[in-house]
């Protein structure tokens, strides 16, 4: 059984990697390589705008690391939940 100091960030759930991203920005990298085409994916289905999806991706990003310390993990509602809703709002706004 590895000791928690000897996990590698992979390892690591998002929920986990987004809280050590607040002391330790370089760890956020490792949910941007998990999430960034599938929230590409999805925000160039509203937008349908290369582009314009990869600006709100980045936004959504940063609105995701800025706002880290307020993501509270409860029943149902993951990292992953969390940041679609951010990707997918900021993408919305834009659209109008």
């Amino acid at each position: 059984m590895l000791l928690e100091e000897e996990r590698t960030l992979e390892d690591r759930s998002d929920e986990e990697i987004l809280e050590l991203s607040i002391r330790m920005p370089s760890a956020f990298s490792v949910l941007l390589d998990r999430y960034q085409d599938a929230f590409l994916r999805k925000v160039e289905s509203i937008l349908h705008s290369r582009e314009e999806s990869e600006d709100v991706v980045q936004e959504g990003f940063t609105k995701i690391y800025l706002n880290a310390s307020k993501f509270k993990k409860v029943e149902g509602a993951t990292f992953k939940s969390w940041g679609y809703r951010i990707v997918i709002n900021t993408a919305l706004t834009r659209y109008q």
